[in-house]
C-alpha cells in the first residue's frame, strides 16, 4: 500500500509545483496582455518621451496629410526582460486623445493586421507605408515567410499617442505595445 502512495504523492506534489510556477509567470504576463485598447485618456506625451525609455527613431514622417497629427515615427525598441528581441513601432501623437480616437483610428486600422492596404495608392495617408510591410516574421519558414504582410498586427491609444505594434500574433502585439508604455512608467 506505501508502494503505491509514494508515487501518487510525487505526482500530486509535481503537478501542483507545476500550476503554480505556471501560474506564477501567467500572471507577471497578464499585466501586459491584459492593457485596454485605450488608456490614460488624460496624458500628453511627446516622442521625446518614448527616446526616454530608449525607443530610437529611424524616421520622421510627414504629417501634412496626416489628418490633425502633430508627428509620427517609426523606430525600435528593445524590451529590457527580452534583450535579444528588437521590435519596430510607428508612434502618431495628437494634440489630444479625443482627437487621436476621432481623427487617427481609420488611418490605423487600414493597415494593421491580416486585412491591412499596404499600397501606397489604396493606403488612405501612404507616407511611410513600406515601413509598415514585412516579408519575414519571427515563427515564418517557406513560403509564408516570403509574402507581404503587415508588420504591425495591433495599436493601442495611449493618452494623445497612437502606437502602432509588431508581433508573433495579436496578443503579442498587445503585450509588446504594453511593455514600451510600462517601460514609460519607470
Amino acid at each position: 500500500m506505501l508502494a503505491r502512495t509514494v508515487p501518487l504523492l510525487v505526482i500530486s506534489l509535481f503537478a501542483l509545483l507545476t500550476f503554480a510556477c505556471s501560474s506564477e509567470t501567467g500572471t507577471a504576463d497578464s499585466k501586459n496582455a491584459n492593457l485596454e485598447k485605450i488608456t490614460n485618456e488624460s496624458g500628453i506625451y511627446s516622442i521625446e518621451d518614448f527616446i526616454n525609455t530608449g525607443f530610437k527613431v529611424v524616421k520622421e514622417y510627414d504629417v501634412s496629410e496626416l489628418e490633425d497629427s502633430t508627428g509620427a515615427w517609426f523606430g525600435f525598441w528593445k524590451n529590457d526582460s527580452t534583450k535579444s528581441i528588437v521590435l519596430d513601432y510607428e508612434i502618431r501623437t495628437y494634440p489630444s486623445q479625443q482627437l487621436a480616437l476621432d481623427k487617427g483610428v481609420k488611418y490605423v486600422e487600414e493597415v494593421i493586421g491580416e486585412d491591412a492596404i499596404l499600397g501606397k495608392s489604396l493606403s488612405s495617408w501612404g507616407e511611410g507605408i513600406q515601413d509598415r510591410r514585412t516579408r519575414s516574421g519571427r515563427g515564418m519558414s517557406g513560403s509564408e515567410s516570403n509574402t507581404v504582410r503587415a508588420k504591425y498586427l495591433d495599436y493601442i491609444v495611449f493618452g494623445n499617442t497612437m502606437i502602432l505594434c509588431e508581433g508573433l500574433d495579436l496578443a503579442d502585439a498587445r503585450q509588446n505595445c504594453a511593455a514600451l508604455v510600462n517601460a514609460m512608467d519607470k
